[in-house]
């Protein structure tokens, strides 16, 4: 159980981190070009379902577990 709460706990952190880093990335990383242009999640309805939304929540929920796991002695 302990292990499982790690294991998602570190998924939940890496994606928010993942997700933080795409704000951040020029839209042609890989190319070289003059000027930059810098590629920003925004949602383009507000029907639509994106997980850059929950951002925040995946690493607050992924810091809870890995909370949860070491106060039951995982860590």
């Amino acid at each position: 159980m302990i292990k499982i709460l790690l294991i998602v706990g570190f998924i939940f952190i890496g994606f928010s981190i993942a997700m933080f880093v795409v704000d951040f990335l020029p839209v042609d990383f890989f190319q070289n070009q003059s000027d930059s242009t810098y590629l920003k999640i925004v949602p383009t309805e507000t029907s639509s379902f994106s997980w850059s939304h929950y951002r925040v929540h995946a690493l607050v929920l992924g810091l809870v577990l890995l909370g949860i796991a070491k106060y039951m002695g995982g860590v």
